[in-house]
């Protein structure tokens, strides 16, 4: 087993981990799995800010766990059972941060979709069995085998099976009957942003998974309800692997400075203010303005203190380039705000989802659909059609024009960030 050069604490923090599922019978050293056992719950908890290497730990124990035999348990499909099976689950609360996850190859799922497991088609499910084991390739009367293939090249690099499904032409309704809640327990879990969880959340996640590890950043803001504490500010000191060193992103970037400064309780906006105009000194990468450019909005994030300052400036930077206050443009980038579909239409969602439109994913926007008040979107996925957008994520949608061809648009990406 090969890791990528840690810092002390991130090393001391895998050396823990390791002994924990060593303890819990999974050896990553001697690469030896053993069956479950009955036992004693265990929580551990790695606690760090951003930049502090928790996703990598997260990714890199996922890996190994993978390497050595354990399964891996999402939340679309799960193959047959047996009681000597090891299995993980890594889980996230929201859709945006497990698709933050998947997107750096870590087969993440939401807390919900663990909760609650859907129902396959008896057809389809042997479509899904393939492409998990790597057995026999099925033969399924109203599928092509371009659509197999389809399938197929979509699950090696999303490993997500209604994706999967969905690349070859099936519809979420095609092969998800219906949903049950979970009644055997689980393995192993890793929960990323664990600082969302509340008490109810937890518990249930301790009655699955005999062996818990959080992934958490203390500098968050701590769920509603939960007096200003996170679920690992309980555990014991042994329980908590704290990492303290906070790694630069590339090329010495200052945007990690001024973000981890925004973590600080103490600050306000004059101080603030000040720490940006000594980065725009120090590295010409930052810029401070008493207005912003249109061409700079076009191209990089701007970072505003109030939501409202954020719709005023998207508004004006529409108005500046000619889009209308009342439509969308083709072409123009969006944030989904999230699906407001009726309870009836679950499967729809689940659809939807599975092309990759959840919340916090950027679409583009591609015009009118086939149906009146409809609309077409694209995602980093297959295309999405049929959709009726959500009317908050109209002012979250810049544009600009290219200089050097001013009759030509060229669509920016959302480039206004606002401070919860």
């Amino acid at each position: 087993m090969s890791l990528p050069t840690l810092s002390l604490d991130q090393a001391e923090a895998w050396d823990a981990l390791t002994l924990l599922l060593q303890e819990a019978g999974i050896d990553l050293t001697t690469e030896e799995v053993m069956p479950p056992t009955e036992g004693k719950g265990r929580v551990m908890a790695v606690i760090g800010k951003a930049g502090s290497g928790k996703t990598l730990l997260l990714a890199e124990l996922t890996r190994a766990l993978r390497d050595v035999g354990v399964d891996i348990v999402s939340g679309d499909y799960e193959g047959k059972k047996h009681k000597d099976r090891r299995t993980v689950a890594v889980l996230a609360p929201t859709n945006k941060a497990a698709f933050v996850l998947r997107m750096r190859g870590v087969p993440a799922t939401t807390i919900h979709r663990i909760l609650y497991t859907p129902v396959y088609d008896p057809e389809y499910e042997r479509i899904a069995e393939w492409l998990v084991t790597g057995g026999e390739r099925p033969k399924i009367a109203d599928l092509a085998e371009e659509a197999l293939d389809r399938a197929k090249a979509f699950y090696e690099i999303h490993a997500s099976i209604p994706g999967a499904l969905a690349a070859a032409g099936l519809r979420g309704s095609d092969f998800i009957q219906g949903w049950k809640r979970r009644e055997d327990p689980l393995d192993i879990g890793l929960i990323d942003e664990s600082s969302m969880l509340d008490e109810r959340q937890f518990d249930d996640l301790r009655e699955i998974f005999p062996v818990l590890v959080l992934f958490g950043d203390p500098a968050q803001l701590a769920p509603v309800g939960q007096s200003g504490e996170m679920v690992f500010d309980r555990l014991a000191n042994k329980q908590k692997l704290i990492l303290n060193r906070i790694h630069r992103q590339a090329d010495d970037s200052p945007i990690l400075d001024l973000a981890h400064a925004l973590a600080d309780p103490q600050l306000d906006f004059a101080s603030f203010e000040r720490m940006i105009q000594d980065a725009a000194r120090r590295d010409p990468r930052v810029v401070w303005a008493e207005r912003v450019e249109s061409d700079l909005m076009a191209r990089s994030p701007v970072l505003v203190w109030r939501n409202a300052t954020r719709v005023r400036l998207i508004s004006a930077f529409r108005s500046a380039y000619g889009a209308p206050a009342d439509a969308l443009l083709p072409g123009e980038p969006l944030i989904c705000d999230g699906l407001e579909l009726p309870l009836k239409h679950r499967k729809k969602r689940i659809d939807l989802e599975a092309r990759g439109l959840i919340k916090g994913a950027q679409v583009i926007y591609l015009g009118p659909g086939r149906k009146p008040g409809f609309r077409g979107f694209m995602s980093s996925g297959p295309r999405i059609r049929a959709f009726r957008p959500p009317r908050s994520s109209r002012s979250r949608c810049p544009i600009s024009r290219n200089p050097s061809s001013p009759s030509r648009p060229r669509w920016a990406r959302p480039s206004c960030t606002e401070r919860q």
